[in-house]
């Protein structure tokens, strides 16, 4: 049950709380424990030097490594967990930052292993791998064994590792400017009952939503005022970034930025030129969704102010906690008991926090470590975004579950690029069951909406921003420079591209060529395309499991499991989605439309 009015932490009752207490029975559990780890950057530095003895010392070195991380990830977990559930509460708070400083201090003793490790001759590890000592720890190692040829000498390593505080600036800068000095400048305006609102980064996306298409354009030409007002400094700052990611390429001795990003993945640049290609062949898909939308909601032009708003809005306060968590477990009914058992045991002994309360952090993520259960903090509110997001993290606890039980410690935890196919994969399987389930045409209008808007943001809006990023860098390689003009004009051409010929594309469109200022993945190192990449890997996963295909519940499974053991383009691999062809996007995209044709159908 929701309580209308918000509660204090300590009036929260039991069941709706997640039972953080398995991890430390009190906060004086947990500081006997961190005080053990004084002595942690001592026990760890004692092995410099020593790495390239015998197989024997570099394998005991490395269980003390791992030990240590092993113990601060739990630390942390606990700390970090705590001070979100009230973010006022000074002690969890000073816990989370002390907890923290330890790690950087752990961090700093340990700098020595890595260098140390590559300065192994090579003949010497190939046959160590293979001991009996260090057969356990092989694809951990071979990992950083790897970066050979990028590796510099030690003070050339010393040095570049010295730019690194100095290159975090440009992010650092960004981050002050878009949320501490702009908003203190955006402008009021009044909402569709009358109220004077000040606008900030979170409620933007709400305005934009709202069936008033005064309150939209108000929303869209306040802010974009104020933005458009910053893109000389944003663009300095970008360009300051983007130099400093193509400097550090060269340094190690890759072709581009991009190979240098993509490089820890294992993945080859082909996948990400190959994702771009896949989405301007569907862009007539794409333009034909615009013109739908446009169509359905009587804008004759659409503008930009006009992308968010949906076509049919969301009905709230349907579903209670319980209607949410057996919608969830009926729709990954598919993956089998094994699935459904450990996720319905995880749910009665709460690992959930439910319901927001006064200090809580906002949103919702799945945490844990590897000595816990995984745990999710929700804020559900009752309306069907709220079931769609609880579906979307027991799908990350369920696949860290299944990693942490599989693997050792140390392959334990999945890559970024493979992280959103679990949790996609079982909104696709939610999505599935309501359209099966829901015989109301405005329930099954605002799902398919919903769909086409995942893949919109998902797989269109995230191509369009990585094809952008990639052009940043690729003018920067080439000798170019990041002028405010270049960069308006570049971006305002790929939002045209990608949206079509349904916009007006006339002055209150154009403040859109200032979006790429205040995106804040730029300043994150080409991570934009494993959103895209995620998403169409699900809906190839899902698309086969919800057919029916024999081995595919099995190998999707087994993916689960895999955690860090392989490649995450194997793993995909193993399980039905070669990511190096463009089959999985371009599946994602035909899924697409047929959504539309559906939803068209239902309109009609």
């Amino acid at each position: 049950m929701m309580a209308n009015n918000l509660r204090k932490r300590s009036e929260v009752p039991q069941k709706d709380r997640w039972s953080v207490e398995e991890i430390y029975s009190s906060p004086e559990s947990w500081e006997e424990e961190f005080s053990r780890t004084t002595s942690f950057p001592g026990e760890i530095s004692v092995w410099s030097g020593r790495l390239g003895e015998t197989p024997g010392t570099l394998k005991e070195a490395l269980e003390v490594l791992l030990a240590q991380h092993r113990t601060l990830e739990k630390l942390q977990t606990y700390a970090g967990m705590k001070r979100d559930e009230d973010l006022s509460d000074s002690l969890f708070g000073g816990m989370a930052s002390r907890i923290d400083s330890r790690v950087a201090e752990v961090g700093a003793a340990s700098s020595f292993f890595v260098p140390e490790l590559l300065a192994i001759p090579e003949e010497t590890m190939d046959s160590w791998i293979g001991t009996h000592d260090l057969r356990t720890y092989a694809a951990w190692l071979e990992n950083i064994l790897r970066y050979r040829p990028h590796t510099l000498s030690k003070s050339e390593e010393k040095i570049l590792a010295g730019t690194s505080e100095i290159i975090g600036c440009f992010a650092d800068t960004f981050g002050k400017l878009s949320n501490v000095d702009m908003p203190a400048r955006l402008p009021e305006i009044e909402d569709e009952t009358g109220e004077r609102v000040r606008l900030t980064n979170g409620n933007l996306s709400a305005l934009l939503q709202k069936k008033d298409r005064r309150v939209r354009k108000d929303a869209f030409e306040g802010f974009y005022r104020e933005v458009l007002g910053n893109v000389p400094t944003k663009g300095a700052l970008l360009q300051g970034q983007v130099r400093s990611q193509v400097f550090r390429a060269r340094t190690r001795n890759f072709a581009s930025a991009l190979e240098a990003s993509l490089f820890n993945d294992r993945v080859d640049t082909s996948v990400y030129d190959s994702l771009i290609s896949s989405v301007h062949d569907n862009l007539p898909a794409i333009h034909r969704y615009y013109r739908l939308r446009s169509e359905v909601l009587e804008l004759s032009p659409a503008h930009m102010y006009d992308v968010h708003v949906p076509i049919v809005p969301e009905s709230s306060g349907e579903y209670s906690w319980d209607d949410a968590v057996g919608l969830t477990l009926e729709a990954t009914a598919r993956l089998g008991s094994d699935y459904t058992d450990v996720l319905a045991a995880g749910f009665r002994e709460r690992w959930a926090d439910r319901y927001e309360n006064i200090g809580k952090r906002s949103g919702a993520y799945s945490g844990g470590c590897y000595d816990s259960h995984p745990y999710i903090l929700h804020n559900f509110n009752g309306n069907l975004s709220s079931v769609f997001t609880l579906a979307h993290e027991a799908g990350h606890s369920m696949h860290s579950y299944l990693s942490r039980k599989h693997q050792p410690y140390h392959t334990s935890d999945y890559r970024i690029l493979v992280a959103e196919v679990a949790s996609t994969t079982n909104e696709m399987l939610l999505i599935d069951l309501l359209l099966r389930k829901l015989d109301d045409e405005s329930a099954r209008t605002y799902i398919l909406d919903h769909l086409l808007g995942k893949f919109r943001s998902t797989i269109v809006r995230q191509t369009m921003f990585a094809e952008f990023e990639k052009l940043l860098h690729e003018e920067v390689e080439s000798g170019g420079s990041l002028t405010p003009d270049w960069l308006n004009e570049t971006y305002y051409e790929l939002v045209r591209l990608y949206h079509g010929d349904s916009f007006a594309w006339d002055l209150e469109d154009e403040p859109i060529a200032a979006e790429w200022s205040r995106i804040p993945h730029f300043y994150y190192n080409f991570y934009v395309y494993k959103y895209a990449t995620g998403l169409s890997s699900a809906v190839d996963i899902s698309s086969r499991i919800l057919e029916g295909r024999p081995g595919a519940v099995e190998s999707y499974m087994e993916f689960l499991k895999g955690g860090a053991s392989k490649p995450p383009l194997e793993l995909l691999r193993n399980a039905g989605v070669d990511l190096a062809t463009p089959a999985p996007v371009n599946s994602a995209l035909s899924k697409m439309e047929e959504t539309l044709d559906e939803l068209e159908e239902l309109l009609d």
